[in-house]
């Protein structure tokens, strides 16, 4: 999770090629120099470090060729003045630097050699002799896979215990869209320069970033202002206001009629657990049109809620036609029945939010419509897609835009930093925890989500807050282990948090 504070800065997410083209504009906008920007950042980075590893404690900087790689020069130059036991670990050690270079980063190098700084081979570095290794080898330019001693050196930085520090993005990971095509720094603390990338957080990041923080160095207003973020990162005072308190005299009509459609035989516990949160996040009445075989299991599971076998077609279009919204896909299976009741829902004009087994048959059923809401994990997005886990896993950015696109639908894909294509735009949940790593945790959002539209919070809005809460009641139950979490643990929390409770802040 990143340490942020609640400025809307720090919730725009960039591309890299807006980095790499427009920072240099910020700067001079600010009139700084390129080389007084490298300063400004190792300053920052030696100024965090110096927050959690205090001197004299000892401290390998490992430096690339380029400007990551003058980053950590300048930090490690700061650090032997501020009593530190410092030394630089470089990719090519004691290179020859042309005097007449104009490049920041030999500007760096050549301070820390003025200084009295030595360089060592990369190889060299043994982790487990240092208290800290900073990062400083390849930036936010890198795009594919490490190769030859950058391999071997991660290899031995992620088998030691000792914490590493990476700037501006851990070596190795894609910092564009979070992929990791190879061996990539597990770090402890990454610190982002100028602006977060939106690659940071989703994805196999989050297994590599560690705990996030951004220093701007004086140009991230100007820098916001000179260029468009298209994706932002969703906090709890964005979604909070979405779902107004209730009026005194409200009744159980005016907070909406879920409808949730699935139940194959030997899958009950999925409708179940829809079933619930629909109840818990505030629906006003939930129906339940399930297998015949298996209406008395659901029945029994919850009094609340009205429980209807579906033998034929007649029996569900009397339920569709009394829905707020539709939840499609909770252990409906693949079976005839299921074929039959999918495309009598698909065929309804109504709100639907389509998940599990829904989104297996939607794979080949084509259609477009602003009013379904799809929810796929990577494997059920590939099948949307056609295409692999492994291809919508490289780049979520791009297979969530293409989901959009093809089904003119509201997006989520679920995932270590969710991603949400939407009719408000594009958006990052960075929340959520590994206790959400067990069965029927889609199924709790799918009934969170459908009994936010049945509340009348608009499409849009009710994805974003429903997976946004979804996630935080994750973390909550998560306190108490993260393994053995169920998905019925957090049935409370959502309950907590569609009422304003339980927030960040309480």
């Amino acid at each position: 999770m990143a340490n942020t504070d609640s400025n809307h800065f720090t919730n725009c997410l960039y591309r890299v090629e807006q980095l790499q083209q427009g920072e240099q504009k910020a700067a001079e906008s600010c009139a700084m120099t390129m080389m007084q920007l490298m300063s400004a950042a190792g300053k920052a980075v030696f100024n965090q470090l110096k927050t959690h590893f205090p001197a004299p404690a000892r401290i390998a900087v490992c430096c690339g060729e380029g400007n990551n790689g003058g980053d950590g020069y300048i930090v490690a130059r700061l650090a032997q003045e501020a009593g530190y036991q410092v030394q630089v670990f470089a990719l090519k050690p004691n290179a020859d630097l042309p005097q007449s270079s104009d490049s920041d980063a030999h500007k760096a190098r050549n301070a820390w050699r003025e200084q009295g700084g030595s360089e060592k081979a990369l190889l060299d570095c043994s982790p487990e002799q240092f208290d800290l290794v900073v990062d400083a080898l390849f930036g936010v330019g890198l795009n594919r896979a490490l190769e030859g001693d950058p391999v071997s050196w991660v290899q031995r930085v992620n088998a030691s215990t000792t914490p590493v520090l990476s700037i501006d993005v851990p070596s190795g990971l894609n910092a564009d869209n979070g992929h990791v095509p190879g061996a990539a720094v597990r770090a402890r603390i990454t610190v982002s320069l100028v602006a977060f990338k939106r690659g940071l957080f989703t994805g196999k990041a989050q297994d590599h970033t560690g705990d996030l923080f951004l220093e701007d160095l004086g140009i991230g207003r100007t820098f916001q202002q000179q260029n468009e973020a298209d994706w932002f990162r969703v906090e709890a005072g964005r979604v909070e206001s979405w779902l107004p308190a209730r009026t005194r005299c409200t009744h159980k009509g005016e907070q909406g009629h879920v409808l949730i459609v699935g139940g194959q035989p030997g899958m009950s516990g999925a409708v179940i657990l829809a079933m619930k949160s629909a109840l818990r996040a505030g629906a006003g009445k939930v129906s339940v049109a399930c297998h015949p075989d298996v209406q008395a299991i659901v029945a029994a599971a919850q009094p609340e809620a009205m429980v209807h076998a579906i033998h034929g077609e007649e029996t569900l279009q009397s339920l569709l036609g009394q829905a707020s919204a539709v939840a499609l896909g909770p252990g409906l299976g693949q079976s005839r029945w299921s074929h039959d009741v999918f495309t009598q829902v698909m065929k309804a004009d109504v709100l639907k939010v389509i998940d599990a087994d829904g989104l297996n048959l939607l794979a080949s059923y084509p259609t477009q419509s602003p009013k379904l809401l799809l929810t796929p994990h990577p494997g059920e997005a590939a099948r949307l897609l056609q295409t692999t886990t492994d291809v919508i896993e490289s780049d979520r950015f791009a297979a969530t835009v293409k989901l959009r696109e093809k089904y003119g639908a509201q997006v989520l894909l679920k995932g270590a930093g969710s991603l949400l294509v939407t009719d408000r735009g594009r958006c990052v949940i960075d929340r959520g925890s590994p206790a959400m790593a067990s069965g029927g945790m889609g199924d709790l959002l799918t009934g969170v989500v459908t009994a936010l539209l049945a509340q009348r919070m608009a499409t849009a809005q009710a994805l974003i807050a429903g997976a946004f809460w979804h996630a935080v009641a994750g973390e909550m139950a998560g306190k108490n282990g993260e393994r053995g979490t169920l998905a019925s643990d957090l049935l409370p929390y959502i309950r907590r948090l569609v009422n304003g409770y339980g927030r960040d802040d309480d």
